[in-house]
């Protein structure tokens, strides 16, 4: 599969899209190079160099521990804090019929 990719002056991976298959293989004139890979895989942009016209993910990077964490909605969080009150009244109420 060809793809499209913009680097940095070290070859850093910026950004990358799918190319046209006729494309030719190589550097153009609209500021990215075609590159021929066989997936998709490893293509982390900021975190993988081109060299040679070959994708080189960063040693060690995972994408996955890479994705942050999302922060409870305040719908969330006044359900979960209006559950923890509910939780305590009843705990209080089965305390107070022992």
């Amino acid at each position: 599969m060809k793809i499209k990719v913009w680097t940095d002056n070290n070859n850093r991976l910026l950004n990358w899209a799918y190319a046209d298959e006729n494309r030719p293989v190589g550097p153009t004139d609209e500021g990215f190079e075609v590159i021929e890979v066989d997936d998709d895989v490893g293509l982390y942009e900021n975190h993988a160099s081109i060299i040679d016209g070959q994708v080189v993910p960063d040693a060690g990077y995972d994408p996955d521990a890479d994705r942050p964490t999302p922060e409870p909605s305040p719908e969330q969080q006044m359900i979960a804090a209006l559950t923890l009150d509910v939780a305590q009244m009843k705990a209080v109420k089965s305390s107070d019929l022992l």
